[in-house]
């Protein structure tokens, strides 16, 4: 008998092992599907080896269950009292990380399905200031998802991942053809030239404290509400930092698209081709210094006041609260009888998706950083082609869990870092609205 417990304690140790195992490499195969654009060669390596590893995981887990399960049918006893009885054996328990994690999946894939939960009592910690709350460290990549829904830049400009920093060859002058070339005759002498554009890595990094009560007790009803105070808060971070007015290509913050025609032009790294030859950026002047001044001519204008041969490209809107509220009530004639300029979803609510409706065809998001109390000589729109704008993420965002500098107090503090830039890399073929000076 004593045998016999010890070959079912080992079995039971073995499979444990193996689970584990297998729950590992279902987050590494994860991790490496939830990669923005093509795999790597050896991405795509690592993908096939791990996915093989699973397969052969997932059936010794099987082998393994059965084994335990006929050890089990043969030492249970041949007789037992009449009556409702429970199969304890059979009921898997899931130790507290294990059935947390459980939580928050079931949480990401049905919100609100996770209805069961103790409640909890939040306070302030008066050592950092910090709440308690709970950031589930097995889900960073499905914080970086959730990113999108929280930012206009990102889902108006495209957004690209890198391992490292990267360097990549811009034309700075463009090559022109001025005349036909005859017979025997020398070709046109032109010289396009390139230079460097270099995506960087700036960090931002938030720290949240959890008590073990709350890590032992925690259901999937507030999972739902850490993630989304996450991703706003990275979101947001870096909406500011991509709206902002800093110097393009410099090495302290991304370029800013709010930035100024001059600072984009003089950044040494795009050929000055937009409307006339002479700005980098087509910046059209409201009619006045008030919200209430913008016409539906000065958004006409910044609808096409890029090259011709930038029209047909996927562009969207990113406007200002205040200024979204005022075109809700133009129209083509900027009186009162003419068509609503802005057209709102034909179906569905704006819940549906984060774009609000179209203007002149193209999406509007609208976004808080371009808030302005004082709108005189602010830019209040911005039609962004897609390709003009790049959001450059580090693969993952990373995650960190330091159960030792506040294990005094019980605590244990999560920290999340997320590693981007935006970069200009042909500004001509988007344009802006400004608002007059006065």
């Amino acid at each position: 008998m004593q045998a016999l417990v010890a070959n079912t304690e080992a079995a039971m140790a073995d499979l444990v092992s193996m689970r584990a195992d297998a729950a590992e490499l279902r987050q590494k195969i994860d991790s490496i599907l939830s990669i923005d654009g093509e795999l790597t060669t050896e991405q795509v390596a690592e993908l096939e080896g791990a996915d093989k590893a699973f397969r052969n995981l997932q059936e010794q887990v099987h082998k393994a269950e059965a084994v335990e399960s006929a050890r089990e049918s043969l030492a249970a006893p041949t007789f037992q009292f009449r009556g409702k009885q429970e199969n304890n054996s059979l009921k898997q328990t899931l130790d507290t990380r294990q059935q947390f994690i459980e939580n928050l999946r079931m949480e990401i894939r049905r919100p609100g399905s996770a209805r069961e939960y103790r409640a909890q009592t939040f306070g302030t910690s008066g050592a950092n200031g910090s709440a308690w709350d709970l950031l589930p460290v097995d889900l960073q990549n499905e914080m970086v998802r959730l990113l999108g829904n929280v930012s206009a830049v990102r889902n108006a400009a495209t957004v690209r991942s890198f391992p490292n920093d990267v360097e990549i060859p811009v034309v700075a002058a463009r090559a022109s053809i001025t005349d036909f070339t005859g017979e025997t005759v020398a070709y046109d002498n032109f010289d396009p030239s390139f230079s460097k554009l270099r995506f960087r890595s700036f960090k931002s990094a938030a720290q949240t404290l959890i008590t073990e009560e709350v890590l032992s007790d925690s259901r999937g009803g507030i999972v739902d509400e850490i993630l989304a105070q996450h991703a706003e808060a990275h979101g947001y971070f870096w909406e500011t930092k991509y709206l902002g007015t800093g110097a393009t290509q410099n090495d302290a913050a991304p370029d800013g698209i709010l930035a100024t025609e001059a600072n984009i032009a003089n950044s040494g790294v795009f050929p000055d081709e937009a409307v006339g030859g002479t700005v980098a950026i087509a910046d059209v002047e409201a009619d006045g210094a008030a919200i209430a001044d913008v016409t539906y001519q000065n958004l006409l204008s910044v609808a096409f006041g890029m090259p011709a041969k930038y029209w047909g490209l996927p562009k969207s809107w990113i406007l200002s609260p205040a200024l979204y509220q005022h075109i809700l009530s133009l129209t083509d004639d900027s009186g009162t009888v003419g068509r609503p300029l802005f057209l709102g979803r034909a179906s569905g609510t704006i819940q549906d998706t984060f774009s609000l409706g179209t203007l002149f065809g193209y999406p509007v998001y609208v976004s808080d950083a371009m808030t302005d109390a004082t709108p005189a000589s602010s830019f209040q729109a911005v039609l962004l082609e897609k390709s003009s704008y790049i959001v450059a993420d580090r693969q993952n965002m990373r995650s960190m869990i330091d159960p030792y500098s506040y294990g005094s107090v019980g605590e244990t503090a999560y920290r999340t870092m997320l590693r981007s830039d935006g970069r200009w890399v042909r500004p001509s073929s988007s344009a802006r609205l400004i608002m007059a000076a006065s």
